[in-house]
């Protein structure tokens, strides 16, 4: 193993801007709205239908990738990141519970809205910093954050008119 790949497998702390704290503390709110959401879901857990479950299949698709992400975050060893992403993942479980427990179509808003938000300012993020992740460029981590974008616009909308 050269040096350089060692130094790239130690763990370290980056430093993510004004724009990253933003969408951090966008994303943190998102996630005790959904912690929250899972505690006040009072239902038992059922399999919902019409625009709840085209809702829970949305969630479900985001924590899929989510999960993948843990992947990433530990290849990358930024130990923000890495801690952001468990975070990330159990707010969308909390989330998936939550619609699974019947709860009230604010709860889901809120957090797709939060969420939503939090995606488009790391849009500005991507796009004025020209980060990139290994051999993945600036052009495909904004298509991903769209795709992320679309998924809490879309459930944001469900939630507002189911």
């Amino acid at each position: 193993m050269t040096a350089q790949g060692a130094a790239a497998r130690v763990w370290h702390r980056d430093s993510w801007g004004p724009l990253g704290a933003l969408e951090t503390a966008v994303k943190a709110v998102a996630f005790a709205c959904a912690y929250a959401a899972a505690l006040a879901a009072g239902g038992p857990a059922g399999l919902p239908g019409g625009a709840r479950l085209a809702i829970l299949v949305l969630l479900v698709v985001a924590e899929t990738g989510l999960l993948l992400a843990i992947g990433d975050r530990w290849i990358e060893r930024e130990v923000t990141a890495a801690v952001f992403v468990l975070f990330n993942n159990a707010a969308h479980l909390a989330m998936i519970v939550a619609v699974l427990r019947g709860v009230g179509a604010g709860w889901i808003l809120a957090f797709a809205l939060l969420m939503l938000s939090g995606e488009l300012v790391k849009l500005v993020f991507l796009r004025t910093t020209g980060f990139t992740v290994r051999d993945a460029g600036t052009g495909t981590l904004v298509g991903l954050t769209a795709g992320y974008a679309a998924i809490y616009a879309a459930v944001a909308l469900l939630a507002a008119v189911g």
